[in-house]
């Protein structure tokens, strides 16, 4: 028994002795004079063991720390840590095991905020806790390199987007590229706290900036009591429903946005979640006449609403956008600004099949949802004037739809198919050239030889339908390798 522990021990049995004792004098009929003594004694001799236990103490603080609580590298999980793991994380029926365990190659689900901030790993695998605090540091993202090859002019050319494949084409062209720009590095703080549980601040940002070495930012947001502020995911978007593709964008028809925001969520049950959020708003249209051109506005914030229901082998939500397009429209002087109410309305999901494999999809329309659309956003054809001899704006009626499903055929490799498809209703007075529908279609092989390396081979295969009827198509063969900093086994989470 070490010297602290024999004073503790000491303190205790003065006290119960002199408990034992004043009873004794009690019974006795002893006065209340000689009781206040002995009281009086016994706290005198409490307080000089005291005074030796905090002698100790601070000793023991002024000591130089022993080799166990070093702060040192794990080679296998690839990131700091202490020697003394941290304590286990929230696990919650909000969050599913299918949810938990998907991977995909070009995203990344940890971005995504969650009711409650619970982790999707709920061992904090990656995490340390900062000197001197009790805020946790998690240092995330990966190093990817993409190797591109067109065997026809696709547009984009570090990213598949069919709306963006040349019409007419030129013949006997090829194109090669080798992009880092997905690359992405990520800082996810997190603060437990009495009242309020674990506190969110998470950045993140890569090099798809407006040219090949610009950073970008993609997140910025805190979460407390589920009250979230900042740039994250929209509530719109489903985070957990992108295809497991090499290719950054992914399919056309997905629902793919990041908007400064003010988010609030709570619980219908166990596992049923509503999210509300007012968002950045921002009226993507474009025109121009010999008398007039578009001049956007945005006169109001754009509203959402989700309903999502998780389970063990998957989820399943139904997202609501409310929103108002407007734009400056009229001809001459009698140029006027006129707005357009916009809706949509977006079911997705994923569910675990058979053994490991998955299954995604998503169906999203709506009228003036272009802007939150992969492959329309940035067209400018949330709205339309109706016509030359009718300036009203009319917003254009959309679909998107996306699906895949991945396969595994060993633990450490993996195969995905993948299809999309996007479609606006055209007014009369957009012009001939002006997008009309575009298919995207996907299949990869990913392998995971070691550690957190993955490395895959990607098929790519578009096609761009114009207004007039016009057609272009591009087929793109991808292979990318991707190093992640923080490795994880899904299976040991």
């Amino acid at each position: 028994m070490n010297l602290k522990k024999l004073i503790k021990f000491s303190c205790l049995a003065i006290f119960f002795f002199s408990v034992v004792s004043q009873a004794q004098t009690a019974a006795t009929g002893a006065s209340v004079e000689e009781l206040q003594r002995q009281l009086d004694e016994m706290r005198k001799q409490m307080g000089a063991m005291q005074s030796k236990i905090d002698a100790l103490e601070s000793s023991k603080e002024n000591a130089p720390a022993t080799p166990s609580a070093v702060v040192a590298p794990s080679a296998q999980e690839g990131a700091i840590q202490t020697v003394n793991p941290l304590p286990p994380g929230p696990i919650s029926d909000q969050v599913g095991q299918q949810t938990r365990s998907y991977q995909t190659f070009s995203e990344d689900p940890f971005a995504a905020a969650r009711l409650n901030n619970v982790p999707l790993d709920p061992k904090y695998h990656g995490y340390f806790v900062l000197p001197g605090t009790n805020t946790m540091l998690k240092i995330g993202g990966y190093f990817k390199t993409d190797f591109i090859y067109d065997l026809k002019p696709a547009g984009n050319t570090d990213e598949f987007i069919p709306a963006t494949i040349p019409i007419p084409g030129p013949t006997g062209v090829n194109n090669t590229t080798i992009s880092i720009r997905p690359t992405r590095l990520s800082l996810d703080f997190r603060v437990p706290t009495s009242k309020v549980g674990d506190a969110r601040f998470y950045l993140e940002g890569d090099i798809f900036g407006t040219n090949a070495t610009t950073p970008r930012l993609r997140h910025a947001y805190g979460q407390v009591k589920n009250f979230l502020i900042g740039q994250t995911f929209s509530n719109f978007m489903d985070p957990d429903a992108s295809p497991d593709t090499l290719d950054f964008e992914g399919p056309n028809g997905l629902v793919n946005i990041r908007n400064p925001q003010f988010r609030y969520g709570f619980a219908l049950s166990k596992s049923t979640t509503f999210t509300i959020s007012l968002e950045k708003p921002s009226s993507d249209v474009s025109f121009t006449t010999a008398n007039f051109s578009s001049q956007p506005n945005a006169p109001s914030p754009d509203g959402t609403l989700r309903l999502r229901q998780e389970f063990r082998r998957g989820h399943f939500q139904v997202s609501s956008l409310f929103r108002s397009v407007a734009a400056s429209v009229g001809t001459g002087t009698n140029t006027s600004t006129d707005s357009v109410f916009g809706w949509g309305i977006s079911t997705a999901g994923a569910f675990k099949t058979f053994g490991k494999d998955n299954l995604i999809f998503e169906g999203t329309y709506g009228d003036g949802i272009g802007r939150y659309i992969q492959d329309t956003s940035g067209l400018g054809i949330d709205a339309a004037v109706v016509s030359v001899s009718d300036p009203r704006l009319r917003a254009t009626p959309e679909v998107g739809v996306e699906g895949s499903y991945q396969h595994y055929w060993a633990k450490a490799m993996r195969s995905n198919i993948v299809y999309g498809h996007a479609q606006i209703e055209n007014t009369e007075f957009q012009p001939a050239k002006t997008f009309h529908k575009s298919d995207y279609t996907a299949a990869n092989l990913i392998w995971n030889p070691f550690g957190s390396l993955n490395v895959g081979a990607e098929f790519l295969y578009g096609w761009q339908v114009l207004k007039n009827g016009q057609t272009g198509n591009a087929p793109r063969i991808q292979f990318s390798a991707k190093y992640n900093f923080v490795k994880v086994d899904p299976d040991a989470k």
